[in-house]
């Protein structure tokens, strides 16, 4: 067997057995076990958005430093129908515009059930 041809057997033997692993779309974080873990969570203004009405559909996590602005993305850009903070301790403000002016809504654990198509950027509180 020439050198190329071990080289190339190695190569296809190596990707063949790679594995690709991507997250489920509604993959849950992990709850936090630490009181250090859940202080970082709560100070990160984690909040769980949701496609449809009702906490319902195709659903991600966002969070950011308490007082930042954060764009949602061309994703989730005037998407979010309800959307929850799964944690009674943390506040969101979600914003109507990319730098948070315009109006808004705050949300905790109770989350907002139907939030019209106007959700553009949030800020942890």
């Amino acid at each position: 067997m020439s050198v190329v041809a071990r080289k190339v057997l190695v190569a296809v033997v190596v990707l063949a057995s790679t594995v690709i692993s991507a997250p489920s779309p509604t993959a849950q974080p992990l709850a936090p076990s630490t009181g250090a873990a859940r202080q970082a969570t709560r100070d990160a203004g984690v909040f769980h958005a949701f496609a449809d009405e009702d906490f319902k559909g195709p659903d991600a996590w966002f969070g950011g430093v308490k007082g930042e602005c954060n764009y949602v993305g061309d994703t989730w850009n005037d998407r979010i129908r309800s959307a929850r903070t799964e944690d009674r301790r943390v506040k969101v403000e979600l914003w109507d515009n990319a730098d948070c002016t315009g109006g808004s809504i705050v949300i905790d654990d109770r989350g907002y059930h139907a939030i019209g198509a106007w959700v553009s950027a949030y800020r942890a509180t």
